[in-house]
């Protein structure tokens, strides 16, 4: 029975001392990493860096987090960031979001604001397996203000592939600049494929170059219009796509109307669009539906045999 007793006293202490350690490492590498991006440019601060969760979990939790890379102009403000893991289980991460949040790009500020907003990701030796995001309500005020409710995302790699991923986005209501509507066709849904150059890494994913990009079903719902559009797309090495997007829209007419009641949108915009839809539903032979064809070759961008310029690039 003493002995007995050593040896659970004897694998308490070893236990403590292991995330002990493990816990320094952690505040050490998130330092390296702050000095690192210090080095290249970075504004990074916190007022609070603290690391608990004894004894089977390292829960790390920023305060006052800010981050500003100079090369993309970009600013992320957070009143507190928490990312936690298991000690045994370093590659899945659960982090948690504020409720209030600020983007600024570009000299544009982007208050954000959500109830449950939370993300899951898990790497498999440092590549990408699969990051998920979940959020009852999330607002986006700003140039363009944007509202989304029960809102899911997942990047999921496929099954036997290292540079394939499955990217689905779906939010049951969404509105700009407005009200949620509530219709049963309103939301956002996104189910496609993409391709990359190389596996994805984490830290990497600005640096992203996709190869085919395959796009099964997008769909976005608001009031009376509806938005659909399918395609596939192979990506050169300068990014420029080559292939095709067909697009639909549906009651342009009727969200034309809304928007010129609500008066959102001044009335010569609202009436250059209605002339321009009045031209592509004649086109398409539907009074009140547009339906279009993009095709993507020679690095231009054409509308059936009408050339719309040069084709976007990538990346």
């Amino acid at each position: 029975m003493k002995r007995l007793a050593i040896l659970v006293i004897v694998a308490a202490l070893a236990w403590s001392g292991f995330w002990a350690f493990s816990a320094w490492a952690q505040k050490r590498a998130i330092e390296g990493w702050a000095e690192d991006r210090r080095a290249d440019g970075w504004e990074v601060s916190y007022d609070d860096l603290a690391i608990r969760g004894f004894p089977n979990r390292l829960d790390t939790t920023f305060t006052g987090l800010l981050l500003a890379d100079p090369g993309s102009n970009t600013v992320w403000e957070a009143p507190f960031l928490q990312v936690l893991q298991m000690v045994w289980s370093r590659d899945h991460v659960i982090i948690a979001f504020p409720d209030e949040q600020v983007l600024t790009r570009d000299g544009a500020r982007y208050e954000m604001s959500s109830e449950g907003l939370r993300a899951s990701l898990v790497r498999d030796d440092g590549y990408l397996l699969r990051a998920h995001a979940e959020a009852d309500v999330l607002n986006v005020s700003g140039e363009a203000p944007l509202a989304l409710s029960d809102l899911t995302a997942a990047i999921d790699r496929l099954e036997g592939e290292d540079r394939t991923y499955r990217v689905a986005v779906n939010a049951e209501g969404i509105a700009t600049g407005g009200r949620i509507s509530g219709g049963g066709d309103d939301g956002l849904r996104l189910d496609s494929t993409v391709a990359l150059a190389e596996p994805l890494r984490p830290e990497t994913y600005a640096d992203a170059q996709p190869t085919r990009i395959e796009i099964r079903r997008a769909e976005i719902g608001m009031d009376a219009l509806q938005l659909a559009a399918t395609g596939e797309l192979d990506v050169d090495e300068d990014g420029y796509p080559e292939g095709e997007l067909s697009l639909r829209v549906e009651n342009l007419r009727e969200a034309i109307e809304a928007e010129r009641q609500a008066g959102r949108v001044p009335s010569e915009v609202l009436s250059l669009i209605e002339s321009a839809a009045q031209l592509l539903a004649g086109l398409s032979g539907r009074e009140d539906t547009i339906d279009l064809t993009f095709e993507f070759r020679d690095r231009r961008t054409w509308l059936g045999f009408l050339p719309l310029g040069k084709a976007p690039q990538l990346h």
